[in-house]
Parts: C-alpha cells; sequence; structure tokens
C-alpha cells in the first residue's frame, strides 16, 4: 500500500543527486502510507525517508512543506521538516516525480491505549495552543483546499456525486443540518486534519513525531479535536468514552478547552469522521488511486453511527 511509484535504484539515485546527503547504499519500500510512496535510504551520511507523491500536486506538496517549516519556529515539538535540495528547494521533482525527503525517525506507531490517547492529546492540544497573529494565520493554506469542513460536507450530501449509505447515514445524524455549527465563528488555527494514531511514532512511550501533514492547515481547531479524537480513542474500532476522557486530559495539559467547544465536541467527533469518510472517498472512490482502499469510507461511516448510538444512550440515561 506504500509503494505505488515502484522506484528502482537508478531512479532513486537520480533523485539523491539534487541534495547533499551522500550517495545511495541501500533502500527499501516501507508498507506506509495511503496517497505517497514511501522509501527507507541509507546513505553515506544516513538515514531518510524518501516520499513520493502519487495524489498531491506541487503546489500543495510545496504549501504543506511550508506549514512544516513554519512550525520548526514554534514550541511545537513534534513534527519535522523536508531536507533541502542543494537549490533550496523543500521538494525534488524529476522526470514523472516528485516529493520530498526526510530524515528518518524511528519509532513504531502505537496501539490505542489510554497513556496513547493522553500523549496524543497533549500533543495536538500543544499545536492548537500556538500563538499565531492574524497575519501569520492567513499565510498558511485553508484546511478546505486539501480537508473538507462541514460547509463543504453538508453541500455534498446534496450532490448526485455523494454515495447513498454516507448521505443517508449524514442525514440521519445531522438531522438538524448541522444547525448551531458554524466554522467562521469558531476559533482558528494551525490543525493537522489528519491525526489518527497511526499518523504517530513512539518510542520508550512517548510520543515522537506527528507524521502526515497533507491536510495540515488553517482551519476551526474543534473539527481537528473531532478527527483526531475519532481516530484515536478506539477500542476494537469503536470510539469509548474512557479513551476520550484520557485524550482530553492530555490535550488540557496544553490548551484548555473553551466552554462552547466542549459542548459541540461529540459533534465535531462525528462531523470528523465524515470528513475523513469524504477524503477517502475522493481519493479511492473518485480517483480510483488504490482499488482494495475503495469501500475503506465506509469504515468511518459504521464508527460514527456506532459512536452516535452511544452518546444517544447517555443522553436516556441522564433523562
Amino acid at each position: 500500500m506504500g509503494d505505488y511509484a515502484k522506484l528502482g535504484k537508478d531512479q532513486t539515485e537520480n533523485i539523491l543527486k539534487l541534495y547533499d546527503i551522500g550517495s545511495l547504499r541501500s533502500f527499501v519500500a516501507l508498507s506506509l502510507g495511503i496517497s505517497n510512496s514511501n522509501y527507507k535510504l541509507e546513505t553515506e551520511s544516513g538515514t531518510y525517508l524518501l516520499k513520493v507523491s502519487n495524489d498531491k500536486d506541487q503546489t500543495q506538496l510545496c504549501s504543506e512543506q511550508e506549514i512544516l517549516t513554519y512550525l520548526q519556529g514554534t514550541p511545537f515539538d513534534y513534527s519535522i521538516a523536508a531536507i533541502p535540495t542543494l537549490e533550496g528547494s523543500l521538494i525534488y521533482a524529476i522526470g514523472e516525480y516528485f516529493g520530498v525527503i526526510f530524515p528518518f525517525i524511528e519509532g513504531i506507531p502505537p496501539g490505542p491505549a489510554d497513556h496513547t490517547c493522553c500523549e496524543i492529546g497533549r500533543a495536538i492540544g500543544s499545536l492548537h495552543a500556538l500563538k499565531i497573529t492574524p497575519a501569520e494565520l492567513q499565510e498558511i493554506r485553508s484546511h478546505e483546499e486539501v480537508g473538507f469542513g462541514g460547509a463543504e460536507i453538508l453541500e455534498y450530501t446534496k450532490s448526485d456525486e455523494c454515495p447513498a449509505d454516507f448521505r443517508d447515514n449524514f442525514n440521519f445524524i445531522f438531522k438538524d443540518k448541522l444547525n448551531g455549527w458554524n466554522e467562521e465563528e469558531m476559533q482558528l488555527g494551525i490543525v493537522h486534519g489528519d491525526l489518527y494514531y497511526d499518523n504517530t511514532l513512539f518510542a520508550h512511550n512517548k510520543l515522537k513525531v506527528i507524521l502526515d501533514w497533507e491536510q495540515a492547515g488553517r482551519g476551526p481547531l474543534l473539527l481537528d479535536l473531532g478527527i483526531c479524537i475519532g481516530g484515536t480513542c478506539l477500542e476494537k474500532g469503536r470510539i469509548i468514552q474512557p479513551l476520550i476522557n484520557s485524550f482530553l486530559s492530555g490535550y488540557g495539559l496544553s490548551r484548555s478547552l473553551p466552554k462552547e467547544e466542549e459542548k459541540l465536541l461529540n459533534q465535531a467527533i462525528i462531523l470528523g469522521l465524515f470528513s475523513i469518510a469524504r477524503w477517502r472517498i475522493s481519493r479511492f472512490v473518485e480517483k480510483d488511486l488504490d482499488p482494495l482502499m475503495r469501500d475503506s469510507y465506509k469504515e468511518l461511516l459504521y464508527r460514527a453511527s456506532n459512536f452516535n448510538i452511544m452518546i444517544e444512550m447517555l443522553k436516556s440515561e441522564k433523562k
């Protein structure tokens, strides 16, 4: 799933000629990535991760690297910046291929657990707590250039292109058509846009790095929080309240959740699942990037339905 491009040794060596990181000693394809091909490289000077973009265009890839470069100058400790080429570019382009090279970070994706949720919550909270001036924030691309917000999802459900199961699940859960959900009035900042637990690497029970910033941009913090909880606080594929509590305990160490956001949190979690489901539809149904992933969005619809049932049951118990 992570080797769409099928790079050979000669092609890899030609890419490395654009960099000052030594000659190739070995390379191996990694079974990671949904819309990138990933390779672990050993060169004379170290170990690197070579990514070939299979989905984004060069403009999108450049704007993603600009976000990561900006984060290097902030207190946020969980991202890495691409290695520049000899000409100072953050991306390479050679023949039909373009992408980036990063330092290789050793670590493993964690399993969902209280400690994992707390660590990831603290990290995303520190991203959301960054002090960014309005002028700086405006220089960062909008999340909706590469992801899907509430208004876009709602409009999509009215289109002929929308799969029936996506539309039916959305309309059943959001009978009010997202009444009260106004992203324009929400607190904005830099969002990751796709922070599921498998987009992280841990070592010695500590979060080392957050990966895959391709949906990062300027957006509502609450939706980003919902996306992250919906992809992290899982037990046997279901979102469970004890792990949400652990996540929020970590998040609160970095950023206090405003009362108005707290009231909309469950809605944000479900909407976040629809956001990533829509993203998967765009990649694997509309663009047919990987036929094996064509129905992967259905998993997120199922997760949203289960979580909605859980919160409705909790509401009934409180009455």
